[in-house]
């Protein structure tokens, strides 16, 4: 006989996991709001049917019969979306304002993808210095789904013609693999292939404007990644230089275009090429936004995803650095820039993905990535759009849309359930009431 489980609240949570854990592979959500990442409109009341870690079944409420033993959630009152998808992130590396040597570890990364899974982003991408300790959560990712973590895809490492700031040779190991020349270009992507990365992540003229070889050393790069079957990933804030990787075969550019606005002609590029734009709104926020003591530094939200030292570390030595800044109008400037860009592509019909860089200093894992989806709706982006940039958008950037970012058969059952609706405020994506990851519950 079906075990009825009714959602009672944030704190039913614990009760939900145990029920989980009891009830089989079947799962029956019922008669819940849902907004299935592929951009249709919203069922107002569907059924979800789980199954071994898979959406089975989707419909309107009462046309989804359940198996034997089933565990029947009642959604009455909550909506249902997709897990977010983050293009560009950082685990393992940063816990405070310093980065010591054995913070790679598996530890730490079980910790911070635990912390990305808490808020709803259930798949997210890293750099990895030491690959063979990121590659038990990777194994994990399969069939089902890692238990109370969030799924981790990698680059290794990223191909830049120059260490960038943000992008530097850690303690840890190499983040950063230089190439110099089209035939060092190819042979990185090369051995990035051999050793199984899951995309290739270029940073191109992220400290200074490339010269015309250094493209010529990406596009010969991007070309590579085409016949190695690997997806690559463009960071710069140059248009000349995303125009460039688009017509090499780039497949996703995960960071704003920050130089000069963006016009119809590179909509229609981007479109044409089929490519992701990530604007990474808060990695551009967190180059200058501190020396303006931002109010959300005390959100309780952001807690889960802070250690010790740090709040003291964002109100003192860091306040001082930023609102010290010789170059602070101009960040002020160039995100100004970014967020019109973001507008102008979304109006145009690209489609929207989302990267955010977190993990990487001064900024926080699970807490940007809501920060970025309110930066979008800001930016204009209705809410609808937003929870498709964030979830299919950037499992499409991926290749990976068939099995990530949407509920629907055969997708993973990587799962958000609120208790508000994000249609009628983006702030409601907040009120998480519980995460499943491969149909396992997540600890909030």
């Amino acid at each position: 006989m079906a075990l009825a489980v009714a959602l009672l609240g944030a704190a039913a949570a614990a009760g939900l996991g145990g029920a989980l854990s009891a009830a089989g592979p079947s799962v029956l959500i019922q008669g819940a709001a849902l907004i299935d990442g592929t951009g249709r409109p919203a069922l107002a009341s569907a059924d979800i049917l789980v199954e071994a870690g898979r959406v089975v079944a989707v419909g309107p409420a009462g046309s989804v019969s359940p198996p034997a033993e089933a565990m029947l959630v009642a959604g009455a009152g909550k909506t249902v979306m997709p897990g977010m998808v983050n293009l560009r992130g950082l685990v393992g590396l940063v816990r405070g304002p310093e980065q010591p040597p054995d913070h790679f570890s598996r530890a730490t990364i079980a910790q911070q993808l635990a912390t990305y899974a808490s808020y709803g982003v259930t798949t997210t991408a890293t750099l990895a210095p030491h690959a063979e300790v990121l590659a038990e959560f990777r194994s994990r990712a399969d069939p089902g789904g890692p238990r109370g973590v969030s799924r981790v895809l990698t680059p290794l490492r990223s191909l830049c013609q120059q260490a960038s700031p943000e992008n530097k040779v850690t303690p840890a190991g190499p983040l950063c693999e230089s190439i110099r020349g089209r035939r060092q270009a190819r042979a990185a992507v090369d051995r990035l292939a051999g050793q199984n990365a899951d995309f290739v992540e270029l940073w191109i003229g992220v400290r200074d404007p490339p010269d015309g070889s250094a493209l010529r050393d990406a596009e010969a790069a991007i070309r590579r990644a085409a016949r190695r079957g690997l997806r690559v990933s463009v960071v710069t804030p140059h248009l000349a230089v995303a125009r460039a990787a688009l017509r090499a075969g780039a497949h996703m550019l995960s960071a704003s275009i920050t130089d000069r606005l963006v016009g119809a002609a590179f909509a229609v590029a981007m479109k044409a090429a089929g490519a992701v734009y990530a604007p990474a709104l808060v990695s551009e926020l967190a180059r200058f936004e501190y020396g303006d003591r931002p109010a959300w530094i005390d959100d309780r939200y952001l807690r889960r995803s802070l250690v010790p030292g740090v709040s003291g570390y964002l109100r003192g030595p860091l306040f001082m650095r930023q609102a010290l800044d010789p170059d602070r109008a101009a960040k002020h400037a160039r995100f100004r820039t970014a967020v019109r860009n973001l507008r102008t592509l979304a109006e145009s019909g690209v489609r929207i993905g989302l990267a955010t860089g977190s993990g990487l200093p001064n900024t926080f894992e699970g807490y940007d990535e809501y920060r970025e989806c309110a930066l979008m709706r800001s930016a204009g982006i209705s809410p609808m759009e937003v929870i498709r940039a964030v979830s299919s958008g950037s499992a499409a950037a991926l290749g990976l849309d068939a099995e990530l970012g949407t509920v629907r058969p055969g997708a993973r059952a990587d799962l958000v359930i609120l208790n508000a609706d994000p249609r009628a405020n983006i702030h409601n994506l907040r009120d998480l009431h519980a995460v499943l990851v491969g149909g396992a519950l997540v600890p909030l």
